[in-house]
């Protein structure tokens, strides 16, 4: 099942079901209300795909843990400065909390901050938690991170925070697992990210190191998860312009550069920056 927040023709959010005939209200008046469990009947409403603005699956989830789970992405990372995975790495899976205050939805622009020159997008994958810990769907993240301030803070010990949390993209719907191959809890997919037109990326899911179970389980460790709580999976392999480097021309996104993330199955997020 595809699930998508939204405003219908009129202006008004609702929440609805995606298959061929377009888009079926739910009596949900919120995905939050759906995750916890509530409302999954049928309002009778109908309306065509393009007849509605597509809003991020969970416009305000309840919080935003991102992980760090694909290996090859982290040792990029360390070996570009001068050093090693760290065994720490492999004993758990490792977050931290990003900005459910900062979601932004398909189609919607993200502002660079005035104070960066390195904007970066993330291609990643995110889990949406519903009822009794279990995930409820997936759908593409988008973690846009100023590269410059992000490598200043993470100097002091603590971080990252205005490196990361003025934007994170989700959508353009929410997948429910049994809608996706899962194979040892990671999902089968290949993804891309193109940048105004040009493919930077072609990766996969399915080399996830830490698995979606393995994530669920550590984040709900000594602390209660809440339907709608967002879990990122971290970059994928190769899924963010700090990685590629030379392979995307060693350049960042500018005002006027558009992002799209895609992964089978879960449709493609677009983001324009401005």
């Amino acid at each position: 099942m595809r699930l998508i927040s939204f405003r219908d023709p009129a202006g008004a959010p609702a929440v609805g079901r995606l298959d061929a005939g377009g888009v079926a209200v739910l009596r949900a008046p919120t995905m939050l209300d759906w995750l916890r469990g509530d409302g999954h009947e049928e309002a009778g409403a109908v309306y065509p795909l393009e007849d509605v603005e597509l809003l991020a699956p969970v416009p305000e989830p309840p919080s935003l843990r991102d992980f760090y789970a694909f290996e090859g992405h982290v040792a990029t990372g360390w070996r570009r400065r001068g050093g090693e995975v760290p065994p720490a790495w492999y004993a758990a899976p490792v977050f931290y909390f990003s900005n459910p205050a900062s979601i932004h939805g398909p189609g919607e622009a993200v502002r660079r901050p005035a104070a960066t020159q390195m904007l970066d997008f993330e291609l990643e994958i995110a889990a949406v938690i519903g009822s009794g810990d279990r995930i409820a769907g997936f759908t593409l993240l988008n973690d846009f991170s100023a590269r410059d301030l992000q490598r200043e803070e993470m100097t002091v010990g603590l971080g990252p925070a205005k490196g990361k949390d003025f934007a994170s993209s989700l959508g353009p719907w929410l997948v429910t697992p049994d809608e996706l191959p899962l194979v040892d809890g990671r999902l089968q997919l290949h993804a891309t990210a193109t940048v105004n037109g040009e493919e930077l990326t072609r990766t996969s899911a399915a080399q996830q190191h830490w698995s979606w179970p393995q994530l669920v389980a550590h984040a709900a460790r000594d602390t209660r998860l809440r339907p709608g709580d967002v879990l990122g999976s971290g970059t994928l392999n190769r899924g963010c312009l700090l990685e590629l480097g030379p392979l995307a021309g060693d350049r960042y996104l500018e005002p006027g550069d558009t992002v799209e993330l895609a992964a089978e199955g879960l449709g493609t997020l677009v983001t324009p920056i401005v």
